[in-house]
């Protein structure tokens, strides 16, 4: 595959995963092939034991990603039958990202908008950059979001102001970004890269057994009402409990060591 095609790209470096979303013509614009591909990364990714932080960006600086390819729409979205397959594409692969047990991180150069935000919201944490700017133009292309997709902005920002960027279709500000709650924190942009690595590299030291419990509890909270299985995370905050890992960490402190954790 070309580098000039539209891609998705994953590179294992150590315990990291970097997925890089790649469409630079069209501002890192994601396309049906790419939610596939996104797909069938997550879980791999998911599944790679050794892994401990996963980071997904877009190349270069300019966008993380800046919608879905609105070229396609007119072979892909043609019809509701259609529609509605577009739409299961993207949410399997929102659904991947989601059941990595590990933090996911996105870092945010430039524009996050549509789809770009969907990718942004499935993921844990999301550190921006000072010239981002982020919004969802559905409104602007007739075009309606699953209560999936709604209830987890919804969740992340407010009711208010989600129904501020779902009516207006506006592009909002990375002040607004960061007020709003969209993203954990902002850095300059020649800072960004910098910034997120030492983010990552403190998630990556922590138990991989208690951020896969948080995230399963989070998870539960965030699920509509008839969803919830609360029963998972009861067991995977017990595993915690049993684990070698909070056994070991408990003789490191006590001899003023700095616990290393292999999720067991």
């Amino acid at each position: 595959m070309s580098n000039e095609e539209p891609h998705v790209r994953l590179v294992v470096d150590g315990r990291i995963a970097r997925i890089t979303l790649s469409n630079p013509v069209r501002r890192n614009a994601i396309t049906k092939g790419m939610w596939l591909q996104l797909t069938d990364i997550a879980h791999a990714v998911a599944a790679n034991r050794e892994l401990r932080v996963a980071v997904i960006c877009g190349e270069g600086t300019t966008a993380f990603a800046s919608g879905a390819d609105i070229s396609e729409f007119g072979e892909s979205r043609r019809s509701a039958d259609q529609a509605d397959a577009y739409h299961q594409a993207i949410q399997k692969a929102l659904d991947a990202i989601g059941g990595i047990s590990f933090p996911v991180v996105a870092q945010i150069h430039g524009y996050c908008v549509g789809a770009g935000t969907a990718i942004a919201l499935a993921c844990d944490l999301r550190y921006g950059d000072d010239a981002m700017r982020f919004g969802i133009p559905a409104a602007k292309l007739g075009i309606g979001y699953s209560p999936e997709w709604i209830r987890r902005l919804a969740a992340i920002v407010g009711e208010a102001t989600a129904a501020e960027i779902l009516m207006s279709a506006k592009l909002f500000d990375a002040r607004k970004a960061e007020r709003c709650g969209f993203v954990n924190e902002i850095a300059p942009a020649d800072e960004l890269a910098a910034f997120v690595e030492e983010q990552i590299t403190i998630l990556a030291r922590n138990a991989p057994l208690s951020q896969a419990a948080a995230k399963t509890c989070l998870r539960e909270i965030a699920a509509f009402d008839n969803a919830r299985n609360w029963a998972d995370a009861h067991h995977a905050a017990e595993a915690c409990a049993l684990s070698r890992d909070y056994q070991n960490a408990l003789a490191a402190f006590a001899n003023k060591q700095t616990p290393e954790f292999v999720g067991e």
